[in-house]
C-alpha cells in the first residue's frame, strides 16, 4: 500500500541548506534538507553529492549507510532514487536540476530560487515536461503553519486596503557583478518575499499562473478585464510571451545606491484589482535581518514575519468612546512551531502517494521569478 512505501532519496549539495543548518541550535529544526528527510519515516536517504569532500565525514555520520559522490552523474549511474533534492548554489541550479530531471526520479525538490533568470527557468520547465518529472520548489513559507493561519484569517479582515512587504538585510539588493552567482538579495531572499506575497493574493479556486498570450504589439501592455499583461523579455519559441496576472508594472521609488553603484534600497509599488496599494520594499542597508508582511483590510490586519504572527480585528476601542480600534484577536491559536521544512517533506510524500498536489510548484516558483525580473529591468 502507498502509505507503507518508503521512498528513496538523494541530495545534491551538502552545504548549509543541504545539511549544516540542521545543526543550528537557534533555528527551529529540522532546518536543512538532510535533517527534514531523515525525520520522515517514509524516506530513506541513499546517497549524497558535493564537490567539497570535507563535508562527507560529518554528513555520513548523520546519514548512516548512504553513499557519497563528488559528481551527480556518477550518483545517477549507481542509484535511481524516487526523490532527488537539489540544494546547490543558484549558479548551479540549471545544470543540476536538468541532470536530476533527466535521471527521471518520481520527484525533484529544487531549492529556491528556481534559477538565476527566467531563461534558465524555462529550460528547467521544458526538461520537466519532456521527462514528465514534477518539481517541488522549496519556498518554505508556503508550508509554514503560521503563514497558513495568517492566510486563513484574511477572510476575517474585510477588503484588502494595503499590503506592505519588507525584507531588510546587509546584502546588496542588486549587484551586476553577481549576475552569474545570484548573490544579491533581490533574488536570494527576495524570491521568498515575492512568493509569499503571491501566496496571500492567490485565489484558492483559481491559483496564480504564468499566462501565455499571443504577442500582438511588441513592447506594449494590454489590458483585459482586471488584469494588466506586460511584455516579458523571456519569450519562448511559440510566439507567445510569459506574463504574470497579479503583480506587474511596478513603480520604483526610494532607490538608493552606494558609492560602488550597487543598489542598496528599492520599493516597488503595485496597484492591483486584489489590493489597490501593494508595496514591496527591499533594503540592503540594514545591520539586521528581518522579513515581514503587513496586510491591512477594512476590518482587521495581519502582521507576520520571522518569529511572530499577530492577527487583529476591528472592535470597540479601549482607548476612545464611539470609536473602533484594531484589537489583537486572542481566539486564534498561533502554532508555536511552524513545521516549515517538515511540512514540505510531508507534502512531497503525500504527492507521491497520490493524495495531495504540490503546494509549491515549479510554476509558482517561476511566477515569483517573473516578478523579480520585471523589477530588475526597471532599475
Amino acid at each position: 500500500m502507498a502509505q507503507d512505501k518508503v521512498y528513496s532519496a538523494a541530495i545534491i549539495g551538502l552545504g548549509r541548506i543541504g545539511y549544516s543548518l540542521g545543526l543550528d541550535k537557534k533555528r527551529e529544526q529540522p532546518a536543512s534538507h538532510t535533517m527534514a528527510l531523515l525525520a520522515n519515516s517514509r524516506i530513506k536517504i541513499v546517497a549524497g553529492c558535493d564537490k567539497n569532500t570535507e563535508t562527507f565525514a560529518d554528513w555520513q555520520k548523520a546519514v548512516k549507510g548512504a553513499a557519497v559522490y563528488t559528481d551527480s552523474s556518477e550518483l545517477y549511474r549507481n542509484h535511481a532514487p524516487d526523490i532527488i533534492t537539489i540544494a546547490v548554489n543558484e549558479s548551479a541550479h540549471l545544470n543540476e536540476a536538468i541532470r536530476a530531471i533527466n535521471a527521471k526520479p518520481r520527484l525533484v525538490i529544487l531549492e529556491k530560487p528556481v534559477a538565476l533568470n527566467m531563461k534558465e527557468a524555462l529550460l528547467i520547465k521544458e526538461a520537466s515536461e519532456k521527462n514528465n518529472v514534477p518539481v517541488l520548489v522549496n519556498h518554505e513559507r508556503r508550508f509554514s503553519e503560521d503563514y497558513a493561519a495568517a492566510k486563513k484569517f484574511l477572510s476575517e479582515i474585510g477588503e484588502l486596503q494595503e499590503i506592505k512587504a519588507g525584507l531588510y538585510s546587509a546584502l546588496a539588493v542588486y549587484n551586476a557583478e553577481e549576475e552569474k552567482t545570484g548573490a544579491y538579495s533581490l533574488l536570494h531572499d527576495g524570491t521568498h518575499l515575492v512568493d509569499i506575497l503571491l501566496y496571500f493574493l492567490e485565489d484558492q479556486k483559481s491559483p496564480s499562473n504564468l499566462i501565455q498570450i499571443p504577442e500582438k504589439e511588441p513592447g506594449k501592455g494590454k489590458k483585459e478585464g482586471n488584469d494588466i499583461f506586460f511584455k516579458n523579455d523571456s519569450s519562448d519559441n511559440s510566439g507567445k510571451i510569459t506574463v504574470n496576472s497579479i503583480l506587474n508594472r511596478p513603480e520604483l521609488t526610494g532607490i538608493v545606491r552606494d558609492e560602488f553603484g550597487k543598489l542598496r534600497q528599492v520599493n516597488a509599488f503595485y496597484r492591483t484589482h486584489l489590493c489597490p496599494s501593494v508595496n514591496l520594499f527591499i533594503s540592503g542597508r540594514s545591520k539586521f535581518f528581518q522579513f515581514e508582511l503587513v496586510l491591512t483590510g477594512t476590518e482587521g490586519r495581519v502582521c507576520i514575519g520571522n518569529g511572530y504572527c499577530k492577527l487583529y480585528r476591528s472592535e470597540e476601542s479601549p482607548l476612545y468612546e464611539r470609536f473602533h480600534s484594531l484589537v489583537s484577536d486572542k481566539s486564534v491559536s498561533i502554532p508555536k512551531k511552524t513545521l516549515y521544512f517538515s511540512n514540505m517533506i510531508k507534502n512531497a510524500v503525500a504527492f507521491l502517494d497520490g493524495k495531495e498536489e504540490l503546494r509549491s510548484s515549479l510554476q509558482t516558483g517561476m511566477n515569483a521569478l517573473a516578478i523579480l525580473e520585471e523589477i530588475k529591468r526597471r532599475f
